[in-house]
C-alpha cells in the first residue's frame, strides 16, 4: 500500500489512528508540535470536572477573535467565562515536553480534557494521552477601575491590548473572510458577561493597567524586568475619535513604551510604507505585525478584499521588506492564517500546491529578514468563510508539511530566535495559537524543559495565588 493510500485509509478511521499514523510517518517532527496542531485543527472539550479544576485558572479573554469552533450562544455551561485562555500539555505515554495550546472549544472534538485520579488529563477517543496544566491569573486580574471595568479586559494575560474592538472593514466586500472580530464583539455584548463593551479602550486605562502589571513584577523580583506588550485592533479606514489609523494606534504605542521600563512594543496594523514605519519606530514600536493572512496573490485578493482594494498585494509585500530596514531583522512579524490556503470554494484543491505556495512565500520573506507567524485557522462559525461555505477540518498533513518548510527556511537564513525574554509564561515560550515558535524552541533551544520549568516558577511569583 502506498503512503497516500495508507493515509486515506486512516482518515476515515478513529482520531487515535489518524494521529498515530502521523506520529509514525513524521518522526523528524516534534510530536508535541503534531499533537498541538491536531488540537487546534479539531478543537477540544472540557468535562464538568475539568472546568471545576480550572476554576482558578486564567480565564479566556475573547480579546480579538473567538478562536472557537462554536458560537457563544451554544455554550450552555457558560464555557466562555470558565475555560482557561490556554493550557499546557506534557508527559504521558508520548513523553511530551511542555507546550502551550490555546483553548479552542468544540463539543464534537474527540479530544477531551477530564479529571483522572484528581489530576487533569487530555484524552483522545477516551484514552489518556498526557498531563494538562492551566495558567494562573496574574495579580492584576483581581483589580477593577471605579466604573467596574476589570483590568484584565483592558490588557489580557499580561500583555495583549486590543485597543479597538471592531474593524471598519465591514461586510463581505471588505472584511477578511476568515475573521470574526465584529461577530465576536456582538456575541460578547449579548452574553453580558464582560464588563468592557465600548469599542475603544481609553489610553489612560491601558497605561494604568500596564503600570500595574509592571509594578507587580518589580515587587516580586526587586527590579524592572523586560515586559512585552502587543497592541492590536481593527482597521481604521478614515478616522476614529477624529484620529487617523496611525495617530490612533501610535498614541497607545507611545503611552506603553515610555510609561515604564524595559518595554518591548509589538503592534498589529495594516502594512505601512517606509516613512510611516520610521514614525512608528520613533514613537516606540519595536516589532510590527503587518498581518497579510495568506501569501498566494489570487487568494489574497479573495480572502482579504478590503486589504487588497486599499493596499494591494504588491504594496503589502514591498512595505514588509522596507519595514525590516527600519526595525531590523526579525522585527517584522506578519501573521498568516495557516490553513485558509485550502478553504472552499476557491482555495487550493490539493495539499502539495498549498504547501508550495505558502512555503515559497515563507522562504522569500525570511530571505529578506521578515519573520512570519502562522496563526492556525480555527474555522469560527461567525466568519464569512464558515457561514457561507462548508469548511471541513484542514488535514493534519498540510500543517506538518508547512511547518517543516518553515523550519527549513529559518535554519537556512539563520534568523534570530523569537523574542521571548518576558515575565509572562506565554510570551517566554512559544505561542498558544500556533506552533511557529514551538518548532524552533523544541528543536534548537538548549535545555528546553529546564528553561521552561525555571520560567514557570518565575511566572508563578506574579500570580494571584502568591498573594
Amino acid at each position: 500500500m502506498t503512503i497516500t493510500a495508507e493515509l486515506d485509509s486512516v482518515t476515515s478511521s478513529s482520531e487515535t489512528e489518524y494521529l498515530e499514523w502521523h506520529l509514525r510517518n513524521y518522526e523528524d517532527m516534534p510530536r508535541e508540535v503534531i499533537l498541538k496542531m491536531d488540537l487546534l485543527r479539531v478543537g477540544h472539550w472540557f468535562t464538568d470536572a475539568a472546568l471545576e479544576l480550572a476554576s482558578d485558572a486564567l480565564v479566556k479573554s475573547y480579546r480579538l477573535f473567538s478562536y472557537d469552533l462554536m458560537s457563544m450562544k451554544d455554550m450552555k455551561r457558560k464555557e466562555h467565562r470558565r475555560t482557561p485562555e490556554w493550557f499546557a500539555i506534557r508527559g504521558g505515554h508520548l513523553g511530551l515536553r511542555p507546550v502551550i495550546v490555546q483553548t479552542t472549544l468544540s463539543p464534537d472534538s474527540p479530544y477531551v480534557i477530564d479529571v483522572v485520579d484528581g489530576e487533569c488529563k487530555l484524552l483522545l477517543d477516551g484514552r489518556e494521552l498526557c498531563d494538562v496544566s492551566f495558567p494562573k491569573p496574574l495579580k492584576y486580574y483581581r483589580r477593577s477601575f471605579e466604573d467596574g471595568t476589570k483590568y484584565h479586559e483592558i490588557i489580557a494575560f499580561g500583555y495583549f491590548a486590543t485597543v479597538f474592538r471592531n474593524c471598519q472593514y465591514w461586510g463581505p466586500d471588505e472584511e477578511c473572510r476568515f475573521c470574526d472580530i465584529n461577530v465576536n464583539v456582538r456575541q460578547m455584548k449579548e452574553s453580558r458577561d464582560f464588563t468592557f463593551n465600548t469599542p475603544v479602550k481609553p489610553v489612560s486605562y491601558v497605561a494604568e493597567v500596564a503600570r500595574s502589571i509592571e509594578q507587580d513584577a518589580i515587587d516580586e523580583v526587586g527590579y524592572a524586568p523586560p515586559i512585552d506588550f502587543l497592541i492590536s485592533g481593527g482597521t481604521i479606514l478614515k478616522t476614529l475619535h477624529r484620529k487617523s489609523e496611525d495617530d490612533f494606534y501610535l498614541e497607545y504605542a507611545s503611552a506603553l513604551k515610555w510609561g515604564g521600563h524595559r518595554r518591548y512594543i509589538n503592534i498589529q496594523t495594516n502594512a505601512k510604507d517606509k516613512e510611516t514605519m520610521k514614525r512608528y519606530r520613533a514613537e516606540g514600536v519595536d516589532c510590527h505585525h503587518a498581518n497579510m493572512e495568506v501569501w498566494d496573490k489570487r487568494l489574497f485578493e479573495w480572502i482579504n478584499p478590503g486589504k487588497n482594494r486599499r493596499i494591494g498585494w504588491d504594496n503589502w509585500v514591498r512595505w514588509m521588506i522596507e519595514s525590516v530596514e527600519v526595525l531590523g531583522e526579525g522585527n517584522a512579524r506578519p501573521n498568516f492564517v495557516c490553513g485558509v490556503e485550502l478553504a472552499r470554494p476557491y482555495g487550493f484543491d490539493n495539499i502539495p500546491d498549498a504547501v508550495k505556495s505558502t512555503g515559497d512565500g515563507v522562504d522569500f520573506m525570511m530571505r529578506h529578514g521578515i519573520f512570519p507567524r502562522f496563526n492556525q485557522w480555527r474555522r469560527e462559525p461567525g466568519s464569512d468563510l464558515v457561514s457561507q461555505h462548508e469548511q471541513p477540518a484542514i488535514p493534519l498533513e498540510f500543517y506538518i508539511q508547512i511547518m517543516r518548510r518553515y523550519y527549513e527556511s529559518w535554519k537556512k537564513y539563520r534568523l534570530p530566535f523569537p523574542h521571548h525574554d518576558s515575565v509572562h509564561p506565554e510570551r517566554r515560550w512559544g505561542s498558544g495559537h500556533a506552533t511557529y515558535d514551538d518548532m524552533l524552541f523544541l528543536n534548537d533551544w538548549p535545555n528546553y524543559e529546564e528553561e521552561w520549568d525555571r520560567g514557570s516558577r518565575e511566572g508563578l511569583k506574579a500570580c494571584v495565588t502568591s498573594e
